[in-house]
């Protein structure tokens, strides 16, 4: 991890201490009309037993099941103490393209949803994304304590997200960072994110080059995700070309958010670190100040 992403992650953990995540009022349909709680303490009605995951709180370990069997439980009740946040991070080569600030961003949006739930008193936990879903060492704790995270994955993250999902706690709010540049059509990694979750936000993180490039002339230029050198001419028609492709991406992604039940926020990484709660994040609502918790 370079100095320039770790200084990253610290403005983010700043930022992120100033501020709370909202939690959604209502369960995600399907979940029988439940409510998450806002207030500390919860119902003690016992509702069932989950495998234990990093960052759940301790107390609720079942230690007879563990007794017997060896394998660690903790017991669920109808009433959530605190919602838990999982947050997902693209681990392509394209999140780290040269000469663009895209993994600084990136890694200043995650850090700053970590420490925002931090202080919303929210167990979270940072995955990233390659082959399959890969939990990150101290990525439940403060974001400084967080092993370093590498963007160095020849592939896109769509298969690995549309089966490896299921692993995401239930009832969680889900936060997805990615670029989202990738071929195929996104109607299933977007259900796959949303499913069981109380609420999920996919935040595109573009670099200015990818959302308007100057591309005239010819080119050899190596693609990170195959490692594959191409010669490529570009012209006026292959820029409209290009443009038109990515308006159609944007598009497809709407859709499948909007089936899914999911909020599309985007930004330009270039333009974001110097404010982190950029318009479209702000603008769905998910953080507010600390000084104004209800």
């Amino acid at each position: 991890m370079t100095g320039s992403e770790r200084a990253a992650i610290a403005e983010g953990e700043r930022v992120g201490s100033l501020h709370v995540l909202v939690p959604p009022r209502a369960i995600a349909s399907g979940a029988g009309g439940a409510r998450i709680s806002r207030r500390a303490g919860g119902s003690l009605e016992f509702r069932d037993h989950r495998d234990y995951e990093p960052g759940d709180d301790l107390r609720h370990l079942d230690w007879s099941v563990f007794a017997r069997s060896d394998r660690l439980t903790v017991k669920q009740f109808h009433e959530e103490i605190s919602p838990f946040v999982e947050i997902v991070v693209d681990g392509s080569r394209s999140m780290a393209l040269a000469g663009t600030r895209k993994s600084e961003a990136t890694l200043a949006i995650a850090a700053m949803l970590a420490a925002a739930a931090i202080n919303s008193g929210f167990p979270y936990a940072l995955s990233i994304v390659r082959e399959r879903l890969h939990r990150i060492a101290g990525g439940s704790a403060r974001p400084s304590s967080w092993e370093p995270i590498a963007f160095d994955y020849a592939g896109t993250p769509a298969g690995a997200i549309a089966s490896g999902a299921r692993s995401l706690r239930p009832l969680s709010m889900r936060f997805f960072i990615s670029d989202l540049l990738w071929p195929g059509e996104p109607q299933a990694v977007a259900a796959a994110l949303a499913q069981d979750a109380t609420a999920t936000v996919i935040i595109q993180v573009l670099a200015s080059e990818d959302a308007n490039p100057d591309l005239r002339g010819g080119w050899r230029v190596l693609d990170v995700e195959s490692n594959e050198w191409r010669e490529i001419f570009f012209d006026a028609a292959a820029a409209a070309q290009y443009r038109d492709a990515l308006s159609r991406l944007r598009e497809l992604w709407d859709e499948a958010a909007r089936y899914a039940r999911a909020v599309v926020t985007r930004c330009i990484a270039e333009d974001v670190e110097g404010k982190l709660l950029f318009d479209d994040l702000a603008a769905a609502e998910i953080l507010r100040p600390a000084w104004s918790r209800s």
